[in-house]
C-alpha cells in the first residue's frame, strides 16, 4: 500500500480532478462508454506510478452485466511466467533480448459506487490459453448486475511499475514513456466479454470515453510532458513537484511522457476542408535539425490521408522522439499522441523520420477512430495503414533508398525502394506459411505475423485499387470511415463497403488474399513466333476433294505466334496479358487466372517481339516479378542491363570499403 503521506497526495489529487471535473459529454465525438479520471503521481527513483482512478462504464449490450473484466497489460512484464514470456522465449523483437527489469500493475483498492468493497471478489483470469500464471486480464463480480442502458462507477486505487524501456512502455534513465499503464476495462459485446491477454504479438481493443488525467511529476519535469489529448492545467504542487491535467473526449486510451531533456517545439496545420490541429514535437536535442521534417511529415499525413478518409477530428497532436537507448518506445501510436524515431545521421534520401511519422499518425484513423479489435483482426489497423502510409510517402516524398551501415553511419544506395511493392517485399518470404487473416497471437512466428499483418495486406490493397481501377478504392475507404468511426468495424464491414461502391461482388477477391494462405506468381513459360506456313492435306475444290489448297491460302503470310502463361502460385487472380508485335501492334486479353495455365494465339499476324504477364504491374503480390515477361529471340539490351546492375553494385562495393578504410 501506499505510505500515509503518499496516499494522502493522491486522495487530495483524486478529490481535485473530481469536484472540478467539467462534464466533457457535451463535447464528446460518440456517446461514451467507457470514460475514465485519473489521478496520477510519478516517482523516478522508484520507477513506480500510483494513482486513484474513477471508471464511468455504460452497459451498450442487451444484457445484464453481472461482472466487469480489466486488462492489466504491465503484468506481462511481472515475471518469466506470464503468457508474453513464454510465447516471447525472452526476446522483445528479432534477436533483441528482454532485460531483466520488470513490470507489474497492482490494484489495491476497489470499490463500487454503493460503497461495496470488489477486491475481495477480484480474480485473474486467462481467457486465451489457460495460463494460471497470466496476471494480464482480472474479473470482478459485481453486487448487482449492470442493466443494457444503465452507467456504473468503480473507483480504485492502483501502483504500477514500469520496467526498463522495451515493448511500447518504460523508462530509461530520467525519460519515461507510460503506456498500458492504468486498470482498463474491456469491451463488454452481446456475446460476452472481449478482454484478451497480452500476447508476444499482442494488439489492443478498447471502448471509447472521456479522458480527465491528472499527472503529478517533479519540478525538472516542468513543461517537458506530454500526453494524450489537451493540457487544460500546469500548476505547482507540493514538494518541488508540479501538476498536469489533460483532457481528451471520444478516444479509448491514454498514454503520457516526460523527459527533462525534451526539446519542445509546436507547429500549426491548417488546410481548407479539413481541422485545425495544434502540433507538438517532443524531440532529442541532437535531432534539432530534423525538427522540420518531423512537421512536413506528419503536415503530408494530415492532408493526405485527410482528404481520403475524413478530416483528423481531435484538436492536438503530439509527436514524441525517444532518447539513445530507448528506441523500443518509438514507432508507436496512442490516441492523439505518437512516438517516432530517427538517429542523428539521417539522410535526406532516406525516410527516416518520415516513415515512422506518417505511419504512427495514420493509426489515428485505424486504430483510434475506427478501431477495430487488433487482437482479433490487426491487419485492419497495421495493414490498411500500411498501405495508405506508402500512398502518403510515394506521393510526398518518391522513392525510399536502402542504406549500409558502416562504422554506425548510415549510408544511402542509390537504388530506388518503390512503394509499396519493395517495401513490402518481406511478404514474398512467408507467403505460404500461415493464413493471413487471424488474430494477432495465432501466427506460426513473429516474423509471419509482421509480414503477413503489414506488408501482405498493403500488397493486397495496391492490389485491390489497381483492379478495381479509377478511385473506386479511396470512395470505399471513405464510405468504411464514415459509416464506421468510432463503432469498431469488422473486415466483413469493409467489404460491403467495397462491394456497395464497386457496385458488384468482390467477396471472392478478399476470401484468395486475406482468407488464404497462398501465394501468388504469374510467368511467361514460353513464347514462340514461326513464319506461317501454307496448309497441306485435302481440300475441297468444285464441289470435290483433292489435294493441296486453295489459292487463297497457298499464299500464306505473316506468322504464327503462341504465349504460355503459366500460374505457378497457389492462388489465382485475374490478369492482363500483352503480346507485343513487329510494327509497333499488339494484342492485349484479362485471364481470370484460375487455371494451372493458358496459352494465347494469333495466327497469321506480324511477328512476335515478346510477351508480357501483367504489363502495368497491377497484382502487387506477384511474389516473382522476374519471370512475368518473355522474348521470342534474345535482347542484347539485356545482357547490357545486368551488365550495367552488376557494374553499378561493384561501384558501390568498391566505394564502401573506401569509406570504411
Amino acid at each position: 500500500m501506499a505510505s500515509a503521506k503518499a496516499r494522502g497526495v493522491l486522495l487530495a489529487l483524486a478529490g481535485a480532478a473530481l469536484t472540478s471535473a467539467i462534464p466533457m459529454t457535451a463535447a464528446s465525438l460518440v456517446p461514451p462508454t467507457a470514460s475514465y479520471e485519473i489521478s496520477c503521481r510519478l516517482d523516478p527513483e522508484k520507477k513506480m506510478v500510483e494513482g486513484t482512478e474513477l471508471l464511468t462504464w455504460t452497459n451498450r449490450t442487451a444484457h445484464p452485466a453481472a461482472t466487469l473484466q480489466f486488462h492489466l497489460y504491465l503484468n506481462a512484464f511481472r515475471n518469466t511466467r506470464s503468457t508474453f514470456h513464454r510465447e516471447s522465449a525472452g526476446r522483445a523483437r528479432g534477436t533483441d533480448r528482454i532485460p531483466d527489469s520488470w513490470g507489474s500493475i497492482e490494484i489495491t483498492r476497489m470499490t463500487f459506487a454503493d460503497g461495496s468493497d470488489l477486491l475481495p471478489a477480484l480474480v485473474f483470469i486467462a481467457p486465451d490459453d489457460g495460463n494460471t500464471d497470466d496476471r494480464t486480464v482480472a474479473e470482478v463480480t459485481l453486487p448487482r448486475p449492470v442493466a443494457p442502458g444503465e452507467t456504473a462507477r468503480v473507483s480504485l486505487d492502483f501502483r504500477s511499475r514500469l520496467p526498463r524501456v522495451f515493448r511500447r512502455t518504460g523508462w530509461k534513465g530520467d525519460f519515461f514513456f507510460v503506456a498500458q499503464w492504468f486498470p482498463k476495462v474491456g469491451v463488454l459485446q452481446d456475446s460476452g466479454w472481449n478482454c484478451h491477454q497480452f500476447h508476444a504479438n499482442s494488439e489492443f481493443f478498447s471502448d471509447f470515453g472521456d479522458y480527465d488525467v491528472s499527472i503529478d511529476v517533479p519540478a525538472r519535469y516542468r513543461g517537458k510532458v506530454g500526453a494524450t489529448g489537451q493540457r487544460v492545467e500546469e500548476r505547482a504542487a507540493a514538494g518541488d513537484r508540479v501538476l498536469y491535467r489533460f483532457r481528451q473526449e471520444s478516444v479509448h486510451d491514454f498514454a503520457w511522457t516526460a523527459h527533462p531533456d525534451f526539446l519542445v517545439l509546436q507547429d500549426f496545420f491548417r488546410e481548407a476542408g479539413l481541422h485545425d490541429v495544434e502540433l507538438r514535437l517532443l524531440l532529442q536535442p541532437e535531432h534539432a535539425p530534423q525538427a522540420e521534417r518531423h512537421f512536413r511529415a506528419v503536415k503530408a499525413a494530415l492532408s493526405q490521408m485527410g482528404r481520403i478518409l475524413g478530416p483528423y477530428p481531435y484538436a492536438t497532436l503530439t509527436m514524441v522522439d525517444p532518447p539513445w537507448g530507448a528506441r523500443a518506445a518509438g514507432g508507436m501510436e496512442y490516441p492523439t499522441l505518437i512516438t517516432c524515431g530517427t538517429n542523428v545521421i539521417a539522410p535526406a534520401s532516406v525516410h527516416s523520420p518520415e516513415g515512422v511519422t506518417i505511419h504512427e499518425f495514420g493509426h489515428q484513423y485505424f486504430y483510434g477512430i475506427l478501431a477495430s479489435n487488433e487482437f482479433e483482426e490487426p491487419y485492419l489497423d497495421e495493414g490498411f495503414n500500411t498501405y495508405l502510409t506508402s500512398r502518403v510517402l510515394r506521393a510526398a516524398y518518391g522513392p525510399n533508398h536502402p542504406t549500409v551501415n558502416v562504422f554506425g553511419y548510415r549510408v544511402p544506395l542509390r537504388i530506388d525502394e518503390l512503394y509499396p511493392v519493395d517495401a513490402g517485399r518481406r511478404f514474398f518470404r512467408v507467403a505460404t506459411r500461415d493464413q493471413h487473416a487471424q488474430s494477432s497471437w495465432t501466427f506460426r512466428d513473429r516474423e509471419t505475423y509482421g509480414a503477413a499483418t503489414y506488408a501482405h495486406t498493403a500488397l493486397a490493397l495496391a492490389t485491390l485499387e489497381n483492379l478495381l481501377g479509377g478511385n473506386v478504392l479511396d470512395r470505399a475507404l471513405r464510405l468504411y470511415f464514415e459509416r464506421w468511426k468510432f463503432r469498431h468495424p469488422t473486415i466483413s464491414d469493409f467489404i460491403a463497403c467495397v462491394n456497395e461502391v464497386a457496385g458488384r461482388d468482390w467477396t471472392w477477391f478478399f476470401e484468395r488474399t486475406f482468407f488464404s494462405s497462398g501465394d501468388v506468381d504469374y510467368a511467361v513459360e514460353q513464347a514462340t513466333s514461326t513464319p506461317t506456313k501454307p496448309p497441306r492435306g485435302l481440300f475441297e475444290k468444285d464441289g470435290k476433294l483433292s489435294e493441296g489448297p486453295p489459292p487463297e491460302l497457298a499464299r500464306a503470310r505473316g506468322y504464327d505466334s503462341a504465349a504460355l502463361v503459366t500460374r505457378k502460385g497457389c492462388t489465382g487472380l485475374p490478369v492482363e496479358i500483352l503480346l507485343r508485335f513487329e510494327g509497333g501492334k499488339a494484342y492485349r486479353s484479362v485471364w481470370d487466372g484460375q487455371a494451372r495455365w493458358k496459352r494465347f494465339r494469333v495466327t497469321g499476324g506480324p511477328r512476335l517481339i515478346e510477351a508480357i504477364v501483367d504489363p502495368e504491374e497491377k497484382i502487387a503480390l506477384d511474389s516473382d516479378r522476374t519471370n512475368n515477361g518473355r522474348r521470342v529471340t534474345g535482347d542484347p539490351r539485356a545482357a547490357s542491363r545486368w551488365t550495367a546492375r552488376t557494374v553499378f553494385w561493384m561501384q558501390n562495393f568498391l566505394d564502401l570499403l573506401s569509406v570504411a578504410w
